[in-house]
């Protein structure tokens, strides 16, 4: 979605064939929090603390862009106690993610492993690791609370979180950047959001899943910054369309002449007649990348060519098109 309200969220539900199959098994919280506990890490700067996690094994740490926006210096705290100065790699500002390395020389390292959204339900158990209120190695229980949730993003970018895992575990200032994890101990999102009046946990947190990291993690390990293109646009979801409500000025559907009314058909060839088909198609398209678009204007067909914009930094101009 580009701008607009948000959908509601898709809740992936199997029902049993019977409510007498229905059981919940009792999770080991101390073995799963002794499992995942060597990979975590806090992440300080003058700036403030979060918490983060190793995503390989020769140093470099995953946690929230938020908790290290603005700062000069950084620094890793491991297990043992000890304190690493850290390099920022590269910035995901749309998951609200960068990544970090540190020395690994000497130093022993433990990667967790990572489950995908295709395996969690509404009402699975989750732990939260972290450092709330700078308070090192804290585990927080709850279970998925949503799934699918969108927000905004908070990190100098209009591109909204997509995909946010939601759940009632504790989440408190120091959190950010940490592991919510399934009871397998598999890292399952990165905690970053807090719903709340006072900045306290009420029981309304939201992670940006570790699938969205895997997808970014390949480029920023090479350095680079991940963005992903804007078509500049606020949609309304009507039955099975996409239909234009505005068009962002001097954006790429300004450029290709698109109108209000307009129903959005493919970007580049392929299917974007839902927000999940445009969210992942847009994904592979890099601003300033050559694109077509193809709407349906009234009982005409038309597809322009344009070029890929980047996610605005302020607010945008609406009243294009």
């Amino acid at each position: 979605m580009e701008f607009g309200a948000a959908e509601s969220p898709t809740v992936p539900l199997t029902p049993p064939d019977s409510f007498s199959t229905l059981s919940r098994s009792s999770v080991d919280w101390a073995a799963v929090y002794a499992r995942v506990l060597p990979s975590l890490v806090s992440v300080v700067s003058e700036e403030g603390a979060g918490s983060g996690f190793f995503v390989t094994e020769d140093g470099h740490v995953i946690t929230n862009l938020h908790v290290v926006s603005g700062a000069e210096q950084i620094y890793v705290v491991l297990q043992d106690r000890s304190r690493h100065e850290a390099e920022l790699i590269a910035r995901d500002a749309g998951n609200d993610l960068v990544l970090l390395r540190i020395e690994a020389e000497e130093i022993e390292i433990n990667v967790p492993s990572f489950g995908g959204l295709d395996e969690l339900r509404v009402g699975d158990p989750v732990g939260a690791l972290g450092a709330p209120f700078n308070l090192p190695n804290s585990l927080t229980v709850g279970i998925i609370s949503a799934l699918d949730r969108t927000r905004p993003s908070g990190t100098g970018t209009y591109e909204p979180l997509r995909a946010m895992i939601q759940t009632d575990a504790a989440l408190n200032p120091g959190n950010s950047g940490g592991m919510l994890v399934d009871e397998r101990g598999r890292v399952v999102g990165i905690p970053t959001q807090i719903e709340s009046a006072d900045r306290s946990s009420g029981g309304i947190g939201f992670a940006v899943s570790a699938e969205a990291m895997l997808r970014s993690l390949p480029r920023m390990l090479e350095g680079e910054d991940v963005e992903r293109s804007y078509l500049g646009v606020s949609l309304a979801s009507t039955g099975d369309r996409l239909e234009i409500l505005e068009v962002v000025c001097e954006s790429a559907a300004d450029r290709a002449n698109l109108r209000v009314g307009d129903v959005l058909l493919q970007i580049n060839g392929e299917s974007a007649d839902s927000f999940a088909a445009l969210v992942e198609v847009m994904a592979e398209i890099a601003p300033g990348d050559e694109m077509t678009v193809t709407v349906r204007r009234g009982f005409r067909r038309l597809t322009a060519e344009t070029t890929a914009s980047a996610w605005p930094t302020e607010p945008p101009d609406l009243g294009c098109g």
